[in-house]
Order: C-alpha cells, then sequence, then structure tokens
C-alpha cells in the first residue's frame, strides 16, 4: 500500500491556507465576523501559519446551539480561523482518500450528492426487477454514529496511509477538540472535518460489503445505507455479517432503522419514499420545504442574503424535488416565490433609500456642528 510522507509541511504553506481561508468563507460573506477577517486576513494568516509551524496551534471551543428539524440535533460550529485549518486538512487529504472510495458513498463528495443517489437507487431497481418478482431491499442505519465514531480507530486507517507524525498530531488536536460524555468517541455535527472523516471510517464498511460480500447493488449516504437484491435470503445473510463487522468498527445498527422489505411496500430512504413507479417526498421533508423559503425571503428582505444566495438554495432544493413525484408542490412554490420576490424587493428597496436618507441626514447634521472656515482675506 502506497504511503505519504512531509505532507505536514504543504498544509501549512500560505498558498494552501489562502486557498483554505477562500473556501472557509464561500456563501458566508454576510456575516459579521466574516468581514472583521476580511479587512486583514493575511495578517491572520500569517499569524495562524506561525502557529501551525511553531506547533503552538489550538482550535477555539465549539459553539453549540440545538437544531429541532424534526429530530433534535446538538450541531457544533468552529471558529472561523480553525474551519480554515480544517479545509486546509482536508486538501492536502482528500486527493489522498478520494480514490479509495467507492463509487457509489454519495454525501460530501464532488458531483455526487441525494439527486445523484436517488438516481442510482433508481438505475439498481430496474437491475434487480423482473416480470415475477420486484425484489427486496435491506435499509439500514447505524446507531448514533457521530456520537460513537471512535478515535483511536480513525486514527489506525488514517495512519495507513499517512506516515507523517505532523499532521497526524493536528487530526488528533481537531477529534479531541470535540467534548462528549465518553471520551475518545464522537465527532461534532457541523465540521467540515466530521464529514470528510465520517467517509473515512465508513470506506471500511463500504469495502467490505463490496469486495468481501460483493454485493452489487449497494448504496451509502453518511451513516444511512441500502442494498438491493431479489433474494430476501442473500439480504439476511448480508444483515448478520455486516452485523458482525460493525463491531470490529465499535460501531451497531439502530435497532429500530434496520430491516429487510420488499420493494413493492416502498423504502424510505434520503428523505424520500421509494416504490417501484413512483417516489414520494416524506412529511417532514415536505414541511421543511414549505417552511424554508419565508425564513430565505425575510434573510432576503433584510440585505443578509442576496437574490442569488436565496436562487442557490431554491434551485438546490428543486433538483432533489425533481427526483419525486412533486410536480404540484413545485410549481406552487416557484409561483410563491416569484410573488413573495417582487414584493420583498420593493421593500428593500425602500429600506436601502431610507437608510441612504439616513445617512445623508446625519452627514448634514454632522456638517452643521463642524466650525465654520476661517476667512483668510479679511483677517489680515
Amino acid at each position: 500500500m502506497k504511503t505519504y510522507k512531509h505532507l505536514y509541511e504543504k498544509l501549512i504553506a500560505i498558498e494552501n491556507l489562502e486557498e483554505a481561508y477562500w473556501k472557509a468563507r464561500r456563501g458566508k460573506v454576510s456575516k459579521s465576523y466574516i468581514q472583521k477577517f476580511d479587512k486583514h486576513y493575511r495578517l491572520h494568516l500569517a499569524i495562524l501559519y506561525r502557529e501551525l509551524k511553531d506547533k503552538t496551534y489550538q482550535p477555539k471551543p465549539l459553539k453549540s446551539f440545538i437544531l429541532r428539524d424534526p429530530k433534535t440535533r446538538k450541531i457544533c460550529v468552529s471558529d472561523f480561523r480553525d474551519r480554515i485549518v480544517h479545509h486546509a486538512l482536508i486538501n492536502i487529504l482528500q486527493p489522498i482518500f478520494e480514490s479509495r472510495f467507492i463509487h457509489d458513498s454519495y454525501a460530501s463528495r464532488k458531483n455526487k450528492g441525494t439527486s445523484t443517489a436517488l438516481q442510482r437507487f433508481d438505475y439498481f431497481k430496474n437491475k434487480i426487477n423482473s416480470k415475477y418478482s420486484l425484489g427486496y431491499v435491506f435499509k439500514a442505519d447505524i446507531k448514533r454514529y457521530f456520537d460513537t465514531v471512535d478515535h483511536n480507530v480513525l486514527m489506525t486507517i488514517i495512519n495507513q496511509k499517512i506516515k507523517d507524525d505532523d499532521l497526524l498530531s493536528l487530526v488528533q488536536k481537531i477529534l479531541n477538540n470535540f467534548e462528549n460524555k465518553i471520551p475518545g468517541k464522537g465527532m461534532p455535527l457541523g465540521n467540515w472535518t466530521s464529514q470528510f472523516f465520517a467517509n473515512i471510517y465508513l470506506n471500511e464498511l463500504d469495502q467490505f460489503i463490496k469486495h468481501k460480500l460483493k454485493a452489487k447493488y449497494y448504496i451509502r449516504y453518511v451513516d444511512d445505507f441500502v442494498i438491493l437484491h431479489k433474494s430476501k435470503k442473500t439480504l439476511q445473510n448480508y444483515q448478520q455479517l455486516i452485523k458482525e463487522f460493525l463491531r470490529e468498527l465499535k460501531l451497531q445498527f439502530h435497532p429500530n432503522k434496520c430491516k429487510i422489505v420488499p420493494l413493492k411496500r416502498g423504502v424510505s430512504f434520503i428523505g424520500c419514499k421509494i416504490f417501484q413507479h413512483h417516489k414520494l417526498l416524506i412529511k417532514r421533508n415536505i414541511k421543511k420545504i414549505t417552511t424554508k423559503p419565508h425564513e430565505l425571503l425575510n434573510f432576503y428582505e433584510q440585505s443578509i442574503i442576496s437574490q442569488e444566495d436565496l436562487f442557490n438554495v431554491y434551485n438546490g432544493w428543486n433538483g432533489y424535488a425533481q427526483q419525486a413525484n412533486t410536480y404540484t408542490l413545485r410549481q406552487n412554490m416557484k409561483k410563491y416565490l416569484k410573488m413573495e420576490l417582487e414584493k420583498r424587493t420593493n421593500t428593500r428597496k425602500s429600506i436601502i433609500q431610507e437608510m441612504a436618507s439616513i445617512q445623508i441626514e446625519e452627514m448634514k447634521e454632522t456638517a452643521n456642528m463642524m466650525p465654520s472656515p476661517i476667512n483668510l482675506e479679511n483677517s489680515w
């Protein structure tokens, strides 16, 4: 197996840090902390470079909040400069590990995502179906995955490819920055590194299923995965062998989310209920989709986000929703956005004009308070 050394020097190179900075700020330029960092970003990067070079860098404590969407999740957010380090690290590691990932792993990877995974499901579904049978799906979920990832197991996996003590030490610092009930376990939801490390960790499972079990029709999205097959008995055998393999990774199946079902009954996967000839969005996704635009429109009206930002979110949702039978929902959403956008654009213009008028009045008041200039000609 090929291994990699002397990576830390590439990681801390100012060119890599600057590239990481631009990636970390993407889509967040309206944030006040980004604007503050931007004013002297070269100085901040120089300080960060010195800390990394001298091995004095320490990540700041994570800020956490509770998200109910509808499941209750604890989301942890890193300080902006730490996010730069995360991107700098992944810039170096991603090219190394990406080539080891299987084709049908769809989370947090370029040209992948939920829409592509659903299309792949359709392709596999047609492969296993015949005139006489629709086949079966083994649907599985890993219990509390991000809380139970074992740091030692993860570091062992990374160490198989990476032989650079300084870089490995940085990875360990990032992992240790997350406070969990069980020391040496877990990764924070909300960190870019957590998503990347999740793929490295579960790539071991991917390799086992694809190359040991030789399962053809397997798809994974984070810790949620499916295997399609004509035979229910084969899937039952897979389930038992995967359960045993997960013990090696110190993981286990979610007791209520692992089942083998006939495809004709439909299976829930990546926010959809998938049947033989159609798909439906699950109820909580419809609720989220119909409430999110109102929040985004409010942000737009207050000039927190641009019209481009708004359309980027809408286009992403629309691409995902097209995978299911959602024509009426999408048409209604399109009409709603068009109507509200026109209304709120006028409101936004009024707010900007009002702010400009206030600034002009303030400038006039300031000018009136200043002493009159001295007439030198009359003073002689």
